[in-house]
């Protein structure tokens, strides 16, 4: 078994150097004695009485991400992506990683006498399970809390480790921690990190606080000669996340491992054909409840661009989102609207948790929002700063710049109409009302399926020919990218018979106010009357 003496991350003992590698194999790589020392001590998540037997494909990827140079000892590989298919086994892989980053003999000690690396480990390691929301951080970190506090807690004594629920030590006095981390705990700019997962990428976004946690992860690592691991599932193009931002192609010094379908598996393949592609996705996935997922394939309940990201591993446009991510960002093109223009007025608003956007559009289709039409609920550090000016509150949308920016509004431009969400604004639009005519605001139910389906089809619909321009502004792109679609339960249907669609949130609550308010927007200028043509100047005659 391969010695676990500690050293300082990315540092050699003094011996080391007085060796060379023995030149065996094709790579120097200390993956061999992870893969030892993971059978050893950690027990397979299907049965705990058994050791922890890796498949050929998962052991191939632990080989490669502790691969060596043969010169120096460095790790060929400094960050590595994992892009594989729902249940292809992600979580327990990389929680058995994260275990042996914490105590197992993860970095190069030097040459033994046979010419292979050396492993030791981590000196004061720190390792994160990071994830956008403690639900997902559940993913890896109860698989890894499984692993160790599975046979009445055998691994986690083995290896000393101290199994708090939130945060894991490393006993006998030996510096060490490993705890979950989420967008909204965030992990401190310039922390100590040594390794860290970041799970279920393709949900990271800007929007949520992702972005900036993967950024803030990598960079700890790099201060420390750490390394990160990414897990993700196919990801939706255009949305952004940090999934997608981190590419598809081959990056010197990242690990990239992906298995997908070799084209866009259709739904109407004969099932032997689908269960081909699900064979060759899943590899020696010998868990994957395979007869399972064919089956709901072959539901008609099954959202087809869903089964094609989750099952077959490939990247999409999000069919299943209000409107293609790529075509919204085409349609940026900002531009100054002269005052005066006539335009329509979209708001949706909240109080707290949701953000409250003010919106215009002009009778041509082009929306946009000047600065300090919109705001949203802090999160993060920015979250932790408002709290701490502001002990015992609870942050709310401050109503007082919201009734200054619809002034300035019906000040600047010409409106012909208002269409404001009138959920929580009640008072508000009544003021409104008073002030600009009750013809001019018109309040909308945006939980109206019934009004609000024809609002959605014709605005998609717009986004989707193009004739919809927008000014780029990035609290509205966000919520727009975010926003699905969903048939509602009264079965609405056009004109032309199709299926009408309502916006709704998708499973990662992300917020869509700002998609609200556009739509609204555009449906107030669609509608507004036109402006009332000038009287002519008085003619006078002089006698």
């Amino acid at each position: 078994m391969t010695a676990t003496r500690a050293v300082v991350p990315g540092r050699a003992p003094a011996a080391a150097g007085t060796r060379r590698w023995s030149g065996r194999g094709e790579y120097p790589t200390l993956g061999w004695a992870v893969l030892d020392w993971m059978a050893e001590h950690l027990p397979s998540p299907s049965d705990p009485s058994q050791p922890l037997v890796l498949t050929d494909e998962q052991a191939l990827i632990v080989l490669q991400f502790y691969r060596l140079d043969p010169l120096t000892g460095d790790f060929a590989n400094r960050r590595g992506r994992l892009e594989m298919a729902k249940g292809w086994g992600k979580s327990p892989l990389l929680a058995a990683i994260a275990i042996a980053e914490f105590a197992g003999p993860v970095r190069f000690g030097g040459w033994g006498e046979d010419g292979e690396p050396v492993g030791v480990a981590v000196y004061w390691p720190v390792v994160e399970i990071a994830a956008v929301s403690e639900d997902q951080t559940d993913n890896t970190w109860s698989a890894l809390y499984q692993m160790l506090n599975a046979n009445e807690g055998r691994a986690a004594r083995e290896l000393g480790i101290d199994l708090g629920r939130t945060r894991l030590y490393l006993t006998g006095g030996r510096p060490g921690t490993m705890r979950p981390v989420t967008a909204e705990s965030s992990s401190r700019e310039g922390a100590r990190l040594t390794f860290a997962v970041l799970d279920e990428t393709h949900l990271w976004f800007r929007s949520n606080g992702g972005v900036r946690l993967a950024g803030t992860l990598r960079r700890n690592a790099a201060k420390m000669d750490g390394r990160t691991f990414e897990t993700t599932n196919a990801p939706i193009v255009g949305m952004h996340s940090v999934a997608e931002e981190s590419g598809d192609a081959a990056v010197a010094g990242v690990l990239h491992v992906c298995r997908r379908a070799s084209e866009d598996p259709a739904r109407d393949w004969p099932p032997e054909r689908l269960r081909a592609e699900l064979d060759f996705v899943y590899g020696g996935s010998w868990w994957a409840p395979i007869e399972r997922i064919m089956a709901e394939l072959a539901d008609p309940a099954t959202d087809w661009d869903d089964a094609l990201r989750f099952y077959f591993n490939r990247r999409s446009a999000g069919r299943s989102r209000a409107v293609d991510p790529d075509a919204w960002d085409a349609l940026a093109a900002p531009r100054d609207v002269p005052r005066g223009t006539r335009v329509g007025l979209g708001f949706d608003g909240s109080l707290s948790l949701d953000s409250t956007v003010l919106r215009a559009c002009t009778a041509d289709d082009h929306s946009f929002s000047l600065p300090g039409w919109s705001w949203v609920r802090p999160t993060g550090p920015e979250m932790r700063a408002w709290a701490a000016a502001h002990p015992g509150e609870d942050w709310r949308v401050p109503r007082d710049l919201v009734e200054q920016a619809v002034a300035e509004a019906f000040e600047l431009f010409d409106v012909g109409l208002m269409r404001p969400d009138a959920a929580f604004w009640r008072d508000e639009i009544t003021r409104w009302q008073r002030l600009y005519g009750e013809s001019v605001v018109v309040p909308f139910d945006t939980n109206s399926a019934r009004q609000m389906a024809p609002v959605f089809d014709s605005w998609a619909t717009a986004v989707r020919e193009g004739t919809h321009s927008h000014d780029g502004d990035p609290v509205v792109s966000d919520h727009v990218k975010a926003m699905h679609k969903a048939a509602p339960r009264n079965g609405q249907r056009g004109e032309d018979g199709r299926t009408l669609h309502v916006p709704v949130k998708g499973d990662d609550r992300a917020k869509i106010d700002g998609g609200l308010a556009d739509m609204l927007a555009r449906h107030a200028a669609m509608t507004m009357p036109e402006a009332a043509a000038p009287r002519p100047a008085p003619e006078f005659i002089t006698l």
